[in-house]
């Protein structure tokens, strides 16, 4: 496998009554082979956004800058001919409702063999092997093949969803919330599959909220906060040395095992509207860090390591080295 998924300057526009609003702001990101990329913040920060326009699939009022290549190829601007062939082989998308995403006039069987047809020249029978290995990897029968979306449950949705995805072996795959309709058992099998899939080279971005399952896979980590990447780094670092407060105030408000009946933090306040974006740094009105600064000026991603960045005038790790010396 050649190449990956290169982010660079990539910026999301809605026209409203007051003007354009910024979505997705300047993002820089990167998914390499053999490697898992947690994309993690809440509701509202823009994620899905991102993913959705990798490929190509932004809404129409949905204004577009900045570049988006996989393996080399520019998705930013391409026409649907070049899209096509790209879509489900280059790179594909578990969505995170499987209810919405599925045709419910055809059979689970017919829209993934209709995936495997589009893609390679082969005929019904091997087409239908494929699409039983992938049904089968995410843990369900060939009697999938026969059942329309209606008649599964939410959970065997989202595993039907994650066999179309991987049913081609695209070299990119995002994975929206994949586990998020799961039980802790069939989770467990699923995120196992993902860390399988990487290891023979697949390169993916996982979108979640569960800062324990990125724990748990993810070689690198990028926080999303209104539109931007606030921090990136390695899985290791980020959990053990966060830079931004917002990364650390996202730690802090996971349970921890054993932790007792002690009052588990929050982040006081909400995501900005981004139609009403402020001047500065978007999360100073949330930060307990925040100085004047703050307000006026924002800040381009800093190299604290090689590997290790952050969107803050005043990085925790920082603060902390100075205040020991």
């Amino acid at each position: 496998m050649s190449g990956g998924l290169v982010i660079k300057q990539l910026s999301l526009s809605f026209a409203h009554a007051g003007g354009l609003a910024a979505a997705v702001n300047a993002c820089d990101l990167a998914v390499m082979p053999n490697e898992i990329v947690g994309l993690v913040g809440e509701s509202g920060s823009g994620k899905s956004l991102t993913a959705l326009a990798c490929l190509g699939l932004t809404p129409p009022n949905c204004r577009i800058s900045g570049s988006v290549q996989i393996a080399g190829t520019e998705i930013v601007g391409a026409s649907e001919a070049t899209l096509a062939p790209i879509r489900g082989r280059k790179i594909a998308m578990i969505f995170q409702n499987p209810m919405t995403a599925l045709n419910p006039f055809f059979t689970i069987g017919e829209q993934m063999m209709g995936v495997i047809r589009r893609h390679f020249s082969v005929d019904i029978n091997t087409a239908r092997a494929s699409v039983s290995g992938a049904l089968a990897q995410s843990g369900l029968t060939d009697i999938a093949l026969k059942k329309y979306p209606h008649q599964m449950s939410g959970g065997q949705l989202q595993r039907a969803m994650i066999a179309m995805a991987i049913a081609c072996k695209p070299d990119i795959l995002i994975a929206d919330e994949p586990s998020t309709a799961l039980d802790v058992t069939v989770q467990a099998r699923i995120l196992n599959l993902l860390r399988q899939l990487a290891d023979q080279g697949m390169g993916i971005l996982l979108i979640t909220h569960d800062l324990g399952v990125v724990a748990q896979v993810a070689d690198r980590v990028a926080v999303m906060y209104s539109g931007r990447i606030v921090e990136t780094g390695d899985t290791d670092d980020i959990f053990s040395s966060a830079a931004h407060p917002y990364t650390l105030g996202l730690l802090q408000s996971s349970p921890v095992m054993g932790g007792g009946r002690r009052k588990m933090h929050a982040i006081s306040g909400v995501v900005p509207d981004f139609r009403y974006r402020l001047s500065g740094c978007a999360f100073r009105d949330r930060c307990t860090h925040m100085q004047t600064i703050c307000a006026t000026e924002q800040v381009a991603l800093k190299s604290l390591t090689p590997a290790h960045q952050v969107n803050c005038h005043f990085p925790i790790a920082q603060s902390s080295t100075a205040a020991k010396s």
